[in-house]
This record gives C-alpha cells, structure tokens and sequence, in this order.
C-alpha cells in the first residue's frame, strides 16, 4: 500500500529506490525528496515483482502531476530484472542507470538498476546509517523505522543483515534511494518544468 506523508511542492525532484521481493517477501519503494531529503511517498506489500513496476509507474506519475518532475527511479537489478523490463515496457522515463566496469571488454558501462553487490552494500549501508545518525534523512513511517531497528549485524556472521523473523525490505529501499538522492542531479527546472502559470500545463496531464 501507499503512504503520503506530505504534499509534494512545485518543482521538487524526487528519486526512489526500490527493492522488489524474492520469495515471497514484500516489494518496497521509497520516494526521497533531493530539496528536504525526507520520504515523502512510500510503498510496501507483497505482490509479484513485475505488479511492482505498475505500482512503482503509479507513484512516479502520481509525484510528476505534482511537480513537473519524474522521478528518478533505482531498481536493485538483483532481484529486480522483472521489474526494470516491466518499467521499460511502460516507457518509465526516468530509470538510474549504474556504471561499473566489465572485466571482459575492459569498458566502463552503465546498466539500468542499482546492483548490490559486495563493493556497494557496505556503503549503501555505511552512507544511509550516517545520514540519519547525523539526522539529516527524514523517515517519518513507522513500518520503516522498526524495520531499522531490527537491522542488526549477525553475531555469527558479522554481516549486517535483518534480525531473525524479521524484515529488511524498506531498510534496503532507504538505502537506494539515499545512494540516489547523493549522486543523481537535480534537474534544471526550466528544461523540465512547465510553469504552473502556462497553459502547456495541460498538455503535461496536469489539469
């Protein structure tokens, strides 16, 4: 289901991340705010991972009628092949892609999705767990916050992981969208954004 925890301003520019669900987990996708760094939208439930990117389109469509703005959307290409093939069918308009480095044709590439991997999960988790010790990511949901609090490192393992019974799927939504919300630009307004007194607003789907 979708929560709201405001309304999204003029202008704003989101990016989301989104985790899809593998074995019957829950799909979460969290919309980040790059002007205040708060969640502003969220999604969580258990569905298939290509039902996932009807929802994830929805929300993104839902913030674009509200800002003029799409939002910038990570999938974790992990799980999420369905998905980003799904977004893609749906002409999403504004899929993160992720560079990393192909050993075989020693090129850099960029592929659409975030990939987690053992070289992006402990700064995915390292970044997010700064950002709100330092209490600059905003995350008001309280499915969420328990979420983080369960977030615990193994005491066999020693990898940070969700405690036994418990889930990590917004924890991991959090993180691609806090990754995003650093290293993705605000776009210019002026080149995407109709102003709110032009008539070319209704050619938008804003009216």
């Amino acid at each position: 289901m979708f929560k709201l925890f405001r309304q999204p301003e003029w202008g704003e520019f989101f990016v989301c991340g989104a985790d899809p669900a593998e074995g019957g987990d829950y799909c979460s996708a969290t919309w980040k705010s790059k002007k205040h760094a708060d969640t502003v939208l969220s999604y969580r439930a258990r569905i298939e991972s290509t039902q996932f990117a009807y929802e994830i389109e929805k929300g993104g469509k839902f913030l674009f009628k509200a800002t003029g703005l799409w939002p910038c959307v990570g999938v974790e290409r992990n799980t999420g092949i369905a998905t980003i093939s799904k977004l893609l069918d749906l002409n999403y308009p504004n899929l993160f892609k992720m560079k990393s480095f192909d050993r075989q044709t020693k090129k850099e590439e960029e592929k659409i999705g975030w990939h987690t991997n053992t070289g992006t999960r402990p700064k995915l988790l390292d970044d997010h767990s700064l950002s709100i010790r330092q209490g600059v990511n905003k995350i008001f949901d309280k499915v969420t916050v328990r979420e983080h609090m369960t977030f615990i490192r193994n005491p066999k393992t020693g990898k940070p992981e969700a405690e036994e019974g418990m889930n990590d799927d917004t924890v991991f939504s959090e993180g691609i969208a806090w990754q995003l919300y650093q290293i993705v630009p605000t776009p210019a307004l002026e080149a995407y954004v109709a102003p709110k007194n032009d008539i070319t607003r209704q050619n938008w789907g804003l009216e």
